[in-house]
C-alpha cells in the first residue's frame, strides 16, 4: 500500500498519479509495465514515485484494492448472498467502469486471471491468499454441491464468461444489453443445471 507521504499529496496529485499508473498497466499490465513511464506521465521523477510506493508490485496491488474492495466489502456485509446473485452484483459493478481510467486495467486483469496476480490483489484485502479467481467473486461452498469437480465446473463457467462478456463490451464487440443478456443466459443455464443436479442428488 502507498507510504504516509502520499497521502499527504494534494488530491489532484493523488488523483493524477493513480490515472497514470492506470493507464500504464492497462496498456502494458504487469510484466511490461514501467515505473519510469508511470512517473514520467505523472510529471515527477521516478525517485519521487518511490517515495510514495515501495515498487511496482505495491503499486499494483494499490490499484486492484481500489477496484475490488468495495466488492469484498459488499460479500461480507451480505453473507446470505447466493453466488449467482454475487456474480450479477460484480458484473454490473464492473460495467460501471466504463470509459472510466480504470477500464483498460480492468481488461487487463481479465485477460490475466492467473493465481500469480490474484495473489497480489488479494494479500491487501483479505488474510487469505486464495488460489482461484473464483474466491474472488463468491464463496463456492453456498453451493452446497456434491462433488468438487462440479463446484470447479460451475466456478470456472461463471468467471470465465463473466470475463469474456466484460471483455467484449468495453472493447465495444458487444452492446451493454448484449453482454448483460449473454451473461445473465450464462447463469440461469448454470442455475438450472444446478437445481437438476440437486433434485438428483436429493432423490437418491
Amino acid at each position: 500500500m502507498p507510504y504516509e507521504t502520499f497521502f499527504k499529496l494534494p488530491q489532484e496529485k493523488q488523483n493524477k498519479i493513480i490515472s497514470c499508473a492506470y493507464k500504464e498497466f492497462g496498456e502494458n499490465f504487469y510484466d511490461k509495465a514501467s515505473i519510469f513511464l508511470i512517473a514520467k506521465k505523472a510529471g515527477i521523477s521516478r525517485a519521487s514515485l518511490y517515495c510514495y510506493f515501495a515498487d511496482k508490485e505495491d503499486i499494483f496491488k494499490h490499484l486492484a484494492s481500489q477496484i475490488l474492495k468495495p466488492h469484498i466489502e459488499n460479500i461480507k456485509s451480505k453473507n446470505s448472498l447466493h453466488p449467482f446473485q454475487v456474480s450479477k452484483q460484480l458484473f454490473d459493478y464492473f460495467m460501471s467502469f466504463y470509459n472510466k481510467p480504470e477500464q483498460n486495467f480492468i481488461i487487463a486483469l481479465l485477460k490475466n486471471m492467473t493465481p500469480k496476480y490474484i495473489k497480489y490483489l488479494t494479500n491487501d484485502l483479505s488474510k487469505n491468499h486464495f488460489s482461484k479467481p473464483c474466491e474472488l467473486i463468491f464463496d463456492a461452498s453456498k453451493l452446497d454441491l456434491k462433488t468438487q469437480y462440479d463446484t470447479s465446473i460451475i466456478s470456472f463457467t461463471i468467471v470465465s464468461n463473466m470475463a469474456l462478456c466484460l471483455i467484449q463490451y468495453f472493447e465495444g464487440i458487444k452492446t451493454k444489453e448484449d453482454a448483460l443478456m449473454h451473461f445473465n443466459r450464462t447463469l440461469q443455464i448454470l442455475e438450472n443445471e444446478f437445481l437438476k443436479r440437486r433434485i438428483k442428488y436429493d432423490t437418491n
